[in-house]
């Protein structure tokens, strides 16, 4: 074969993965390979050379000779990663374990304790008792391409019964450039996608946290081994998934925090507008805490960061909607908030509740318009009955002709004014609920005179044919007194009195539209839904979340290009659980948002409860504690999450997390870096310029 001869030493690149003295990180010998999996001979010398070898531990196997690099083959230019599973059985390992109890079996007393360094045996059986298995994953191989560029593939491409491959630990710079490795065309296609969503070029990679095997972190962490940085591509989480999972207490809002202000540094390193929008459940990201050095993201970002709740709050934006303003978001969760009302089953109530109040497009012609306008006014006298207070000069306005008018008495006639060729009343509440109470009742009278008289009955009539009061206004107008078709009393009106907190009468604008708007200039919102029953929160979060996925894809169905933005859904198994239909909104934004440049991350400590074409379609994974079996199979379907199964069981450290980015083919254990608000403010103030 080809002798290799063109590079030499530590400039190698392939070298460079096994240290810079390959002799000091040597700690076996291959006996034993497959495509999937390797078997190494490692001895107990070598493990306390290189500060041991943890489960879960990154290993290079190898034939280049690193002292001889010209006598290389084409065949031996590559390296193996691998990651260490646990003990191999060797051939004589009964022999050893025979040996060893031999041993212990002829201790006196005086030798139970021994200063010696091989524990009363031989110089050659303590060398031959220190020898052991390991049996590894391989993770890909590293070789030069045609250009000269290091490269990882995913597998093996060829394994030798007779193999010559030397095994090394990876520590400091070859562990560092071993994590954080990206091919070349993954950078390209990442900076591809950056420069169109306006980055001036590849965004800088930014520091997450380092490499960390074990919980037991005395050895491979210690003070005479190098700390490895772990960064992770900005880009990654653009348009993209991503699955924050792991038991409460075990980092994941810290992870979170991490990630919105890495996107934060990154938007403004460059001048673009990224909008971020925190579904806060649990008031985690809003608020300041011991966690994160009694700061939070608000104090951090300052005038960048917008708060919202639904109570009223300082330092907080109004989330609750305006029912006279938004009358038909107001309907839609007065129909979530009274579904365990017992008298909801009433006709009237029922039909009140459930019959909307969307605009009706202009197309459908003026009828539906006007009776939509003629409900929309008495909703609003509902309103008013029941306590929920109106904005200053608030009018009722809605059309009406002037023959209905003068068919009902008992009421003063309201001021009226023209609006093209139709007249429209403009009153306050107090007239106009006045004014509708006696159309109702002039409405039952003449039906029941039309039923005295074995007429057909159409009570309140224009045109002799039609009765100007359908059966949604009709139902609306009973709840309003309170009283059915017969005169009993009903629920009416009251039934929505409970709930008169979730209006807010100070708010002059669609909040929605708000929201979208700080989005649009690149701030980090914050709902903060800790406050208030499940069902406002549900609905809020959905209404929200639908009226981005609109929004986003409607930019993009006009051939503009959508500006990026990040969702966070905390507790996630609470929106977006895995028996929802997949038209649902949630599962829409995990699945499709990305082509409209939404991207999406979800924190939960339940996997196994998110909808599972979520999962599928996730590509960034930051995993801490599970200490549930069904959690851990659940997740140890995807990627090479199997291999962490026990340490993922047992490790409760905080921050404590195994990574799997879009850029990188394999998971990485992370310690991630504490949010730290005080640095992440002053280099945010001195990008921004402030």
């Amino acid at each position: 074969m080809k002798n290799i001869t063109n590079s030499l030493g530590i400039n190698d690149k392939l070298v460079q993965l096994l240290g810079e003295s390959p002799d000091d990180n040597f700690v076996g010998y291959v006996y034993s390979m497959n495509f999937n999996e390797a078997s190494i001979l490692t001895n107990d010398s070598f493990k306390e050379r290189v500060a041991g070898i943890p489960h879960n531990s990154f290993l290079v196997a190898t034939s280049i000779n690193p002292k001889n690099i010209a006598n290389s083959t084409d065949l031996d230019r590559e390296v193996i990663l691998l990651r260490v599973l646990g003990p191999s059985t060797l051939p004589f390992e009964d022999d050893f374990i025979k040996t060893r109890i031999e041993n212990h079996q002829r201790r006196t007393e005086d030798e139970r304790y021994s200063n010696d360094s091989l524990d009363g045996l031989d110089v050659l059986t303590h060398s031959e008792l220190q020898a052991g298995g390991l049996k590894c994953r391989i993770l890909g191989t590293f070789y030069i391409d045609s250009k000269g560029s290091l490269r990882l593939g995913s597998d093996v491409e060829n394994y030798m019964s007779s193999n010559k491959l030397r095994v090394f630990k990876p520590r400091g710079q070859a562990l560092q450039l071993i994590v954080n490795h990206v091919n070349d065309e993954v950078k390209n296609k990442a900076k591809e996608e950056a420069e169109k969503s306006g980055f001036k070029g590849m965004p800088s990679p930014i520091k997450i946290g380092t490499v960390r095997y074990t919980s037991t972190d005395r050895l491979h962490r210690s003070q005479t081994e190098q700390k490895v940085p772990v960064y992770i591509q900005p880009t990654d989480f653009l348009a993209r998934r991503t699955a924050i999972l792991g038991m409460t207490r075990t980092g994941k809002s810290n992870t979170v925090k991490y990630t919105i202000s890495s996107v934060a540094l990154s938007a403004a390193k460059d001048g673009i507008d990224v909008g971020q929008l925190i579904f806060d459940i649990n008031g985690e990201y809003a608020n300041a805490n011991h966690q994160d050095d009694g700061s939070s993201l608000a104090e951090v970002f300052g005038d960048e960061c917008v708060r919202y709740r639904t109570v009223d709050t300082e330092g907080f934006e109004d989330l609750r909607t305006n029912f006279y303003l938004d009358s038909a978001a107001g309907l839609t969760l007065l129909h979530q908030l009274t579904r365990n009302d017992p008298y909801s089953s009433q006709t009237d109530l029922n039909q009140f509740i459930e019959s909307g109040l969307e605009k009706p497009d202009v197309e459908d012609g003026p009828s539906p318009m006007t009776r939509w306008s003629v409900r929309l006014a008495v909703f609003h006298c509902i309103l008013h009955q029941a306590g929920y207070r109106a904005p200053s000069g608030f009018k009722v306005e809605f059309p009406v002709s002037g023959k209905v008018l003068d068919a009902v008495t008992g009421a003063e006639r309201p001021y009226t004014f023209k609006r093209g060729t139709i007249s429209w009343v403009s009153v306050g509440l107090d007239e106009a609920t006045a004014w509708f109470e006696s159309a109702r009742q002039c409405h039952y009278d003449l039906k029941r005179e039309q039923h005295d008289n074995k007429k057909s009955e159409i009570g309140l009539s224009t045109d002799g044919k039609k009765s100007w009061i359908d059966s949604n206004l009709e139902a609306y107008l009973n709840v309003l007194v309170r009283k059915n078709a017969t005169g009993t009393n009903i629920r009416g009106y009251r039934a929505i009195v409970p709930f008169v907190e979730y209006h807010s009468p100070k708010r002059q604008n669609d909040v929605i539209q708000e929201i979208l708007g700080h989005i649009k200039d690149g701030k980090i919102v914050i709902l903060d839904l800790s406050v208030g029953p499940i069902d406002v929160r549900t609905v809020l979060s959905r209404r929200i979340a639908q009226r981005i996925f609109d929004n986003s894809f409607g930019e993009m169905n006009k051939g503009k290009t959508p500006q990026n933005i990040v969702i966070y859904v905390e507790e996630a198994h609470n929106l977006i659980g895995k028996k929802g239909e997949l038209t649902d909104v949630w599962p829409r934004i995990a699945k499709e948002g990305a082509k409209a440049k939404i991207s999406f991350v979800y924190a939960t400590q339940e996997p196994s409860s998110i909808h599972p074409n979520i999962l599928a379609n996730t590509e960034n994974w930051f995993v801490t504690h599970l200490n549930n079996e069904d959690e851990l199979r659940a997740l140890g379907k995807f990627y090479d999450f199997a291999d962490f199964h026990a340490s993922l069981k047992t490790a409760q450290d905080v921050g404590f997390a195994r990574i799997k980015t879009l850029s990188s083919p394999y998971v990485i254990p992370t310690q991630i870096d504490r949010f730290t608000p005080a640095d992440l403010k002053a280099e945010y103030t001195k990008l921004k310029g402030n």
